[in-house]
């Protein structure tokens, strides 16, 4: 029998002699009252073991053997310090057991604990993931303590065991500037991170003096909320009241104080007159590497003058072994005058066991009016000596940096391979990962969870080797000032050793200007303009110029504080803040018909402003009007062009998009002061829009719409009309550009043939406009899902611009093309299938299908001029009326059903109707009138009221016409803005309302009939 079983046999067996005890007890950190580790970080538990046996015999604790509990994850661990004569006997990672055993043998004197005497020991654990805090963790049935020398074994209930805390916020903490003076400002930057299982309500508590120098907090960040995996920085301004060294301790918390992160202290700064700060190149050598320390003094008076300025040896704290190998650099420097500083470096090589640690402490002196003159003593931060580590090709990167390729070095000292390497997802909300992501190499293979990335390689890194593992990002998100955020890696060296962690910091760089706010748009209405905006994480208040028909040219400087009414250049300042979280204003300091132009500055909290360049550098453009005839009710501005036909939930709102983002306005007939307000905030798609989109109800969601869209890199999307939130968007189909008019086909209104085929789900078709044919294809996707339903990709498809028809009585669908590879350029498909049914020339198709619900024909509007009508159970070509000839492209347009026949908006600034004229038996449309517009008309819609139809149409002139349908007269007009082109209008019946957008970025709300 080995020596390990008669070990494990002695724990099993009845101890000899009289039952002998001890104690466990985990030792909280200074400032703690009790032990915590945080939730899927490696953390250091400090274990005190001692012996409390009656002094009946004469055995003493010389092995300990600790099982964690259950779900923790053991790394390693040491003997503390301060107790050197333990060393860890084995460790057994699958059982989480550690032993540690004296060094000394049985004959020598101090052989582990006597009575009353006690040792401490560091565990290296990773607890598990959970949903809040949990205060109760002891070590796990199996923990013994015994004398391996006489084997007495001693007795002890972990049940008795003073529990530690399991947290699931970890915070870190840094102080800017470390060298100041008395009642200067520092900045606390506090990152919490999330380790819990969801999202939790964060805020810091007032940091606290580490030492005699009190530290006032002058202002803190709120509460926030941080998800899972993501981080939270929270910003603290302190003012030291007194000199000498201090850090700051940081306490983060959940709001309701279910969860306390471990307390957290910063890096020392020093305070008062001659001071100094003391840092190091390397935390994480080699033993033999050679590392860097420097202590960089400054002379914070603003009168004295130090002479013969020079540094002590630095002091060495930890178990390490440093040996100088060059400086200090210089040796002194004979003078510092007021505000001037001086840096002095030392070269080290630094050994010893894995686990033991270096750190420097280090002084400097100086002359002050021919007396010596004493610094404080300043710390740099703790390194240690170890086996395996990790070295980043980016270890800053400025947050305006998109599409970073950041290399990983994985360095092996060890003493076996590593054979997968796993990256914990480093703060979410701040690093986002490009759809790339981790990239594979040699026999290492990639894999992703919800957690992290891992390669895997039968090979792995060999002893003395070393492995380079990439990822890309694609943004970082802005940071108020220099933000450390940590990237944590796990490494395996085979499945039944204890695994390993290492980490290093990435450190996300401030713009020297403070970043834009976002998401800019306005309302104007009677006497007021209200502005709405997102402000940005580096955020301390918002400045609002206004200038009257032009752009504010000038901007504000940074620094500079204004009150409203105040001049800028040729702009007036509208609205200013400071310390403030408000995102909207409401000017009522403007005159009816007059235009105005808004351009809004974010303000960090040095007051340094942002370009002001949101939407664009143009600014925001309104005109408050009077609710009186001819004049808008509101007109709500997005700052870009916006001339896609607004869709139209009847007696609720409508929606439009501008660029790449949504936007949906309510209707509020009762109270003008809300009428025409945000529904949402606009939401952005990866890429632009290229048409308007359908409004539909769903299976299964009764009293919900839901908006269908697609974008120009070809993510089709749902969104939830009422809150702009996804129900899905598809990244995966790999589509191109979605130009034209998604289509539905749903279960409600569908005939019993796709009922027997779909029991349950809505279609949701798009199409695409690619310049390849062999690319260009139609999809149907579950309309709740996004899955993938059905696909045409015939190889000659030509671009499809112009919306698709669905004819639900047929379950047929028309998809308008250009022509390309084929001159075939109206497909007919199987709705149900995507099989192709029929196909016809008809010459480039740009424009939608329509269906004329009277005369049950297609219609299809061609770019060479021609209408033609199509037989929806032939599928032949039944008439073709040439409205143009000679005219390239000839229509604004598609074609838009009316009666037998339909009306139509041409290039060449006309508006026409078509009707079939029963009396001629042709059954041919044929023109009933012929009218001008006064610029370039833009598509039309229709109100019928009291049986009297209006036609309305959008034109260059930045008007909307009115004309009547049956004898072709203008009955009327509105202005929407200067001279521009206008877009197609829709009209809400049910409220008498007409809405359009215009090249100027606004989309505006007008009572019908003009």
């Amino acid at each position: 029998m080995n020596v390990r079983i008669l070990a494990l046999a002695a724990v099993l067996l009845p101890a000899v002699g009289f039952s002998q005890t001890w104690t466990a007890r985990p030792i909280p950190a200074t400032g703690e009252t009790v032990a915590r580790v945080v939730m899927g970080d490696a953390n250091e538990l400090v274990v005190e073991v001692t012996n409390t046996t009656a002094a009946t015999r004469d055995s003493r604790v010389s092995e300990v053997s600790f099982v964690l509990p259950n779900g923790y994850q053991l790394l390693g661990g040491l003997p503390a310090e301060e107790n050197p004569n333990w060393k860890v006997d084995y460790i057994e990672a699958n059982e989480r057991r550690i032993t540690f055993q004296s060094t000394l043998g049985c004959v020598d004197d101090g052989r582990g604990l006597a009575r009353n005497e006690s040792a401490r020991f560091v565990l290296s654990v990773v607890p598990p993931a959970g949903g809040t805090d949990s205060a109760t963790e002891r070590m796990a049935a199996g923990t013994y303590a015994r004398d391996q020398c006489d084997g007495t074994n001693y007795t002890f209930n972990v049940n008795n065991m003073p529990p530690w805390t399991r947290a699931i916020l970890a915070a870190n903490v840094t102080l800017s500037p470390r060298v100041l003076a008395v009642n200067g400002t520092t900045v606390a930057r506090v990152v919490v991170e999330n380790r819990g299982t969801s999202s939790a309500t964060v805020a810091v508590d007032n940091p606290a003096s580490t030492t005699s120098v009190p530290l006032t907090t002058v202002s803190k960040d709120g509460n926030k909320s941080v998800a899972v995996r993501s981080a939270g920085v929270f910003v603290a301004n302190l003012r030291p009241t007194a000199a000498g060294a201090v850090a700051a301790r940081v306490r983060a918390r959940t709001t309701n104080n279910a969860s306390n992160a471990p307390l957290a202290d910063s890096n020392m700064a020093d305070v008062g007159n001659l001071v100094a700060s003391a840092d190091m190149d390397v935390v994480d050598a080699f033993s033999g590497d050679q590392v860097t320390l420097r202590l960089i003094v400054l002379n914070a008076s603003t009168a004295n003058t130090y002479t013969q300025v020079r540094p002590r040896a630095p002091v060495l704290l930890g178990r390490a072994t440093a040996t100088l190998v060059s400086g200090p650099s210089p040796e002194s420097v004979a003078q510092l005058a007021p505000g001037a500083s001086a840096q002095f470096t030392w070269r080290y090589q630094v050994s010893g066991s894995p686990g033991a640690s270096y750190q420097f402490q280090a002084q400097v002196d100086g002359t002050l009016n021919g007396s010596s003159v004493a610094g404080d003593a300043v710390t740099a931060r703790k390194g240690r000596i170890v086996e395996h580590r990790v070295r980043l090709s980016q270890e800053t990167v400025s947050t305006a940096a998109t599409g970073v390729t950041v290399a990983y070095t994985v360095q092996n000292r060890g003493t076996l391979p590593i054979y997968m390497v796993t990256l914990f997802k480093p703060a979410v909300n701040y690093f986002s990962v490009a759809a790339s992501g981790p990239q594979p190499f040699g026999d290492w293979a990639v894999s992703t969870d919800a957690t992290g990335y891992s390669w895997e390689s039968e090979t792995g890194i060999p002893v003395g080797g070393e492995a380079t593992f990439r990822i890309a990002y694609s943004g970082f998100t802005a940071v108020t000032a220099d933000t450390a955020f940590r990237h944590r890696l796990e490494l395996n060296q085979g499945w039944n050793d204890p695994r390993i962690r290492v980490e290093a910091t990435m450190t996300l760089l401030a713009v020297t200007a403070s970043p834009d706010v976002e998401r800019l748009t306005g309302v104007a209405r009677d006497g007021s303009v209200t502005l709405t905006w997102d402000n940005p994480f580096n955020h301390g208040g918002t400045l609002v110029l206004r200038a009257e028909g032009t752009r504010p040219t000038t901007a504000p400087t940074s620094g500079v504080r204004y009150a409203v009414g105040d001049t800028v250049g040729n702009a007036t300042v509208a609205y200013t803040d400071e310390f403030s979280s408000a995102s909207s204003f409401t000017d009522t300091a403007v005159t009816n018909g007059t235009t105005y132009v808004y351009r809004v500055f974010n303000a960090d909290d040095q007051l340094r402003y942002g370009p002001g360049n949101q939407p664009t550098s143009q600014g925001l453009l309104a005109t408050p009007r009077a609710r009186v005839a001819g004049n808008p009710l509101w007109c709500y501005s997005v700052g870009l062009a916006s001339r896609h036909q607004p869709v139209t939930e009847l007696g609720v709102g409508i929606f439009s998009s501008y660029n790449d983002s949504i936007v949906g306005s309510l209707t509020n007939t009762v109270n003008p002061s809300v009428d025409g307000a945000e529904r949402f905030r606009p939401v952005k798609l990866p890429g632009s829009i290229g048409s308007r989109f359908p409004v539909v109800p769903l299976l299964g969601r009764p009293g919900q719409q839901w908006l269908v869209v697609g974008d120009q890199t070809g993510v089709p999307a749902v969104l939830n009309a009422a809150t702009g939130e996804f129900l899905w968007r598809n990244t995966t189909l790999g589509l191109g550009n979605i130009s034209s008019f998604p289509v539905t086909q749903l279960l409600d209104y569908a005939n019993p043939e796709y009922r027997t085929t779909y029991s349950n789900v809505d279609l949701a078709i798009f199409a695409t406009r690619n310049p390849s044919a062999q690319q260009n294809q139609v999809v149907a996707l579950n309309a709740a899902t996004g899955e993938l339903i059905w696909r045409y990709r015939p190889g000659d498809l030509g671009m499809v611009s112009g919306g698709m028809l669905v004819d639900y009585a047929t379950n047929r669908l028309y998809v308008p093309t250009k022509s390309g590879a084929s001159a075939a350029t109206l497909r007919v498909l199987n709705s149900l299938t995507g099989a192709e049914v029929a196909r016809l020339a008809l010459g480039d198709l740009e424009f939608g299908v329509v269906r004329n619900a009277t005369s049950n024909q297609i219609l299809v509007t061609a770019n060479d001029g021609n209408v033609h009508g199509v037989n929806p159970t032939t599928f032949t070509r039944v008439w073709t009326v040439a409205v143009r000839t000679n005219l390239s492209p000839a229509f604004t347009h598609f074609a838009r059903p009316q009666g037998r026949g339909f009306v139509v908006t041409t290039e060449d600034n006309r508006i026409e109707r078509y009707e079939v004229v029963e009396a001629n038996g042709t059954g041919v449309p044929e023109l009933l009138w012929s009218q001008p517009v006064a610029a370039r008309p833009t598509g039309l819609f229709t109100l019928n009221l009291n049986g009297s139809v209006r036609v309305y149409v959008g034109a260059a002139d930045g008007k909307v016409h009115q004309f009547d349908l049956e004898t072709g007269n203008e009955t009327g007009q509105v202005t929407v803005g200067p001279a521009q082109r206008i877009g197609v209008p829709t009209v809400d019946h049910t409220v008498g309302r007409l809405h359009v957008g215009t090249e100027d970025g606004r989309i505006c709300a007008f009572p019908v009939p003009f």
